[in-house]
């Protein structure tokens, strides 16, 4: 499934539509001046990781690339951006608000006119393979959505991913069914 490497994953500030309560999918949105702020924050735990990557690689969606570069400015990494890291396409549901699209899409109703949960998590594996090849460890700055596919590849349950919060991921064949420890590391 997933290449067993270790790596770093955190979720873009806090967007306009993550504020504002509507699903903006693979649809370009900014940060808010919260988000921005989230990001700088999160500039302690990354410089603090050990291993420390050696590369950024984000999403090609404004909101990651942002955050990406907020982090970065003091590393000075190579960056390497991918669409195959973007959010959900939500099709039709791009812009409708959370609280009447949010019981559908997580009961697990594929959005009309956009990728089926399925497809989406196709993607999330290929996009976070294709990350792991480059020399590591790698830290992925990327969607909710992705840390949402990336546990669907292993049938398993994700909790809700916090904007800016940072997390490791090391291969762990204790649990063969989920074969990750995943670790939120401290702010």
């Amino acid at each position: 499934m997933i290449t067993a490497k270790k790596f770093y994953m955190i979720r873009h500030g806090e967007s306009i539509a993550n504020r504002d309560g509507y699903f903006s999918g693979n649809m370009d949105v900014e940060l808010t001046d919260l988000g921005k702020e989230q990001a700088q924050q999160a500039i302690t735990p990354v410089e603090a990781l050990q291993p420390k990557p050696v590369q950024i690689i984000h999403s090609h969606l404004e909101r990651a690339r942002h955050t990406a570069e907020i982090i970065n400015h003091n590393l000075q990494l190579p960056m390497y951006e991918t669409s195959l890291l973007g959010e959900h396409h939500l099709g039709d549901w791009h812009g409708e608000p959370w609280d009447i699209i949010r019981p559908r899409f997580f009961s697990g109703e594929n959005p009309p006119g956009g990728e089926t949960h399925n497809e989406f998590a196709v993607r999330i594996r290929d996009g976070i393979n294709w990350a792991l090849e480059k020399d590591g460890p790698v830290l992925i700055v990327c969607h909710g959505g992705v840390f949402r596919g990336f546990y669907r590849l292993y049938n398993a349950e994700c909790d809700i991913i916090e904007n800016c919060v940072l997390y490791e991921f090391t291969p762990d064949n204790s649990t063969p069914d989920f074969p990750w420890k995943v670790k939120a590391m401290d702010h």
